[in-house]
């Protein structure tokens, strides 16, 4: 399987490999000793092993049967929030499927202004990121792998 690495060094070094796993290893460890920082070498292979998890129980919280985030957040727009709360319930709950009903609950719980939960989830249906079904009031939403890696990148920035 082919593997493609890309990387920019502050000094403004870059480096580019495509191939194995192990041979993009090597280029990059002996990119990194060229630029003579041994102690950077560490501290990406110390990232590499260990990234961090969001902490989802400190993101969001469930109180009586509806889960919602804790804090809301400035730059977090509707959309994002819905994303969050679609990875948050299945991270803590295991639940796939959410209502739009409860999904609007939760997001005027965490104090976002939703509007219609169809649109305000049409982009990120579109992209791959949800997935719809059934109708009307009767629709229900869950967050494909996809959706799950975003939400996942959003809730470590809110972390930091």
């Amino acid at each position: 399987m082919n593997y493609k690495l890309r990387i920019k060094h502050p000094s403004g070094a870059e480096f580019e490999a495509e191939g194995p796993a192990d041979f993009i290893l090597t280029e990059k460890e002996g990119f990194l000793s060229r630029l003579g920082a041994p102690e950077e070498i560490g501290a990406a292979r110390r990232q590499e092993k260990a990234p961090e998890q969001p902490d989802w129980a400190g993101l969001a919280e469930t109180i009586n049967g509806l889960t919602i985030l804790r804090n809301k957040h400035p730059h977090l727009k509707s959309g994002e929030a819905a994303l969050l709360l679609l990875a948050s319930k299945r991270q803590l709950n295991g639940t796939q499927e959410v209502g739009a009903l409860s999904l609007s609950k939760a997001i005027k719980a965490s104090g976002y202004v939703p509007g219609r939960i169809d649109r305000l989830l049409a982009k990120a249906t579109r992209e791959g990121l949800v997935k719809a079904a059934g109708t009307k009031r009767n629709r229900t939403y869950h967050i494909t792998s996809k959706g799950l890696e975003r939400a996942w990148l959003e809730a470590r920035k809110l972390a930091k």
